[in-house]
């Protein structure tokens, strides 16, 4: 139970620096520190790929007797990292930004999974909506360049409530999946 104290502290004490840091001198400075911070950041129990984690299960035979059953789980660090970068496009910019959202304020992040290269972003059907061409290839360039981060990475394959879309927005084909440099040759 403490290490998951711990590396929700981490994530935390990592989100808080952000917000600080964002509002303080130079945005790029500060981003540019945050980026060279998560880089070296180092999570307990873990190595390069997986982030071993203890959660507790109700384990009681009968009403009476109460036991707490510890399970362990390994779960993929780049998985867990691209699975926050979209509840981040999902959550917006910064009050204080001047940036526009890419996603409508009601999408949810249904699953998020790597394999073979490719990141599965599952999303609500709220994410899918009349927008024009540039709002739509925004949005795609926005979590291909976000997930593309991540060194396990390279395409972005993106599913709405468990389904392949042809689009999110009507002008780019999404049925496959795509990378940054794909995003030209896949608007219809």
């Amino acid at each position: 139970m403490k290490k998951i104290y711990k590396l929700f502290s981490i994530i935390l004490i990592t989100a808080s620096l952000v917000i600080v840091l964002s509002g303080c001198g130079n945005k790029n400075e500060a981003l540019v520190k945050n980026n060279e911070k998560l880089k070296t950041l180092k999570l307990p129990n873990s190595d390069e790929t997986y982030i071993n984690l203890d959660v507790y299960f109700d384990g009681s035979k009968d009403e009476k007797e109460v036991k707490v059953v510890r399970e362990e789980r390994m779960i993929k660090r780049e998985e867990l990292i691209g699975e926050i970068m979209i509840q981040e496009l999902i959550k917006g910019p910064s009050v204080e930004s001047q940036l526009k959202p890419i996603f409508h304020k009601d999408t949810k992040l249904t699953s998020f999974s790597i394999k073979d290269g490719i990141a599965y972003v599952n999303l609500s059907e709220a994410a899918r909506f009349k927008m024009s061409a540039g709002k739509e290839e925004a949005c795609l360039r926005s979590i291909v360049l976000s997930l593309t981060q991540l060194s396990s990475i390279d395409k972005v394959k993106i599913l709405v409530d468990n389904k392949s879309v042809d689009t999110l927005g009507g002008n780019f084909d999404i049925s496959k999946a795509f990378s940054e440099k794909d995003i030209l040759k896949i608007k219809k």
